[in-house]
């Protein structure tokens, strides 16, 4: 927006800019009047409009057991944790819910913590030979148990009772209850759905059939249950399955093609919707509809290999780590080194805001929730791969505060083809960094120390479009309304 014109000539007038919305995102042209669209923010939080810390990670905090509502750090013996479950059991002998953590260490050997208990962590002494894939399951109808399988292991159970080998359960990539029945997507046969025909304990082809998916979107990948629908994904479209309650027959339709592959641990339920990654965007499945979301640098996520991406929804919140191509000179975090994933894209569904965490390689993610917590808890690649972090918004990792970026579109002002003179900027209490403003090549920085006064600094940087940066190193940071002051020439 323009403020108050100070003064005027024949051949020139000064403006006063003020940067009043930072969560305005680029849309179109950068040559536009308003500044304050960004064309790239990382590590700020930009939904109130000024920039503040944006979300972060420290170690997972529990409450001790005689007092709930004290917490202290959870730490475990693993030297790297290499994949994470939570798990709700209910116990039969003690009537109540019990909470677990289900973690694998560096050798892919099984613990089990009950969040709620003695704070006793389970050996289960099962050692994996590569990350399995899990799901919930009740058998007996009242015995809940937490099955584990991948293609060169044998399925196990983790219930009450502790694990246990069960070799008549298929290996499966996905798995799911929905009405009455279990289904499976099972190894080596991924155009197929086998499902149980009975609340069972002992799976045998008795009581189980298989349904034949047919059609060229390529093989099955993830089952979600939804209200009274099943959505099947496949590699490159969805299909539905409707259960009719009066006799339980099963009917299959297809509801959605694409011609990008869909990453099936992009796939996260939040309430009635469920948020996918495919090459082509990001979507959103609402019944029989499928809408693709408009996401602001979207390119530099689909411009990436992301079969390692992970997805979960909290808080009515979409939360992708994903890998993300910057393409800047900044090296954020594990950017320094080697990474996997190096962002998390923050997808607010009631807002249709979005917010960027990066510099940090999630490896996974759950949601946490017992009558004491909601929490959204993840695990690391790098330094801290040992650690089971939980989500903060503090603007650090692990109490160390995330470079913050946030850089404006390159703009004339308005003032197209017109020369130029920035004078001054005027920054007010709160904010501690640097403010980099660009022309036609040239870069001018200017380091912001925190005052508890409106801070002034004088210019003399001339062009016709400016591109302005606002960075900080520091943990806690606001920034509300600072201003340019720069006359044009006319």
């Amino acid at each position: 927006m323009f403020l108050k014109k100070n003064f005027q000539t024949k051949n020139s007038k000064i403006i006063n800019f003020r940067f009043d919305k930072f969560n305005q995102l680029k849309k179109g042209d950068d040559s536009i009047i308003d500044a304050n669209e960004t064309k790239s923010f990382y590590n700020f939080s930009i939904s109130s409009g000024a920039l503040t810390q944006g979300f972060g990670f420290k170690k997972l905090q529990l409450p001790v057991l005689s007092q709930s509502n004290v917490m202290q750090d959870f730490d475990v013996t693993a030297t790297e944790i290499k994949a994470l479950w939570f798990f709700v059991l209910f116990d039969n002998l003690e009537n109540i819910d019990k909470y677990y953590i289900v973690y694998l260490d560096q050798n892919l050997k099984m613990f089990f913590f009950n969040t709620l208990g003695n704070k006793f962590m389970y050996d289960s002494t099962k050692t994996f030979t590569q990350i399995p894939n899990a799901a919930p399951f009740r058998i007996n109808s009242d015995n809940d148990t937490l099955f584990l399988a991948s293609a060169s292991d044998q399925t196990v159970g983790l219930n009450g009772s502790g694990t246990q080998v069960y070799d008549n359960i298929p290996k499966f990539v996905s798995a799911c209850w929905h009405g009455p029945y279990f289904f499976l997507i099972t190894v080596g046969a991924n155009n197929e759905l086998m499902y149980s025909e009975s609340r069972i304990n002992i799976w045998n082809d008795d009581n189980v059939s298989t349904i034949e998916i047919p059609g060229v979107r390529g093989g099955l990948t993830k089952l979600i249950s939804l209200e009274d629908d099943l959505f099947i994904f496949r590699e490159f479209g969805i299909s539905k399955l409707s259960l009719y309650s009066a006799d339980s027959k099963i009917s299959v339709d297809n509801i959605y093609e694409s011609n990008s592959y869909i990453y099936p641990n992009s796939i996260a339920k939040n309430g009635d919707v469920i948020i996918f990654l495919s090459d082509d965007g990001l979507f959103k499945l609402n019944g029989n509809s499928v809408s693709k979301i408009e996401v602001p640098f979207i390119d530099k996520i689909v411009s990436q290999n992301n079969s390692d991406c992970k997805a979960v929804c909290f808080k009515n919140k979409y939360f992708l780590a994903c890998k993300l191509n910057a393409n800047d000179s900044y090296a954020i975090g594990v950017e320094s080194g080697q990474f996997v994933n190096n962002a998390v894209l923050i997808y607010d569904l009631s807002e249709n805001t979005f917010d960027i965490l990066r510099g940090v390689d999630v490896a996974d993610m759950i949601i946490l929730q017992t009558p004491q917590l909601n929490k959204l808890c993840a695990i690391f690649r790098g330094d801290k791969k040992n650690c089971i972090g939980e989500l903060t918004q503090d603007g650090c990792f692990f109490g160390a505060p995330l470079k913050k970026v946030w850089q404006s579109v390159n703009t004339d002002f308005g003032y197209a083809f017109k020369d130029k003179r920035i004078s001054e900027i005027i920054i007010k209490p709160g904010f501690v960094g640097k403010i980099i403003i660009s022309s036609e090549g040239d870069n001018f920085s200017f380091d912001i120390a925190l005052s508890n006064l409106t801070q002034r600094f004088r210019t003399n940087i001339f062009g016709k479009n400016f591109s302005i940066s606002f960075i900080s190193d520091s943990g806690s940071v606001l920034l509300s309304c600072p201003e340019i002051s720069f006359k044009v020439f006319l």
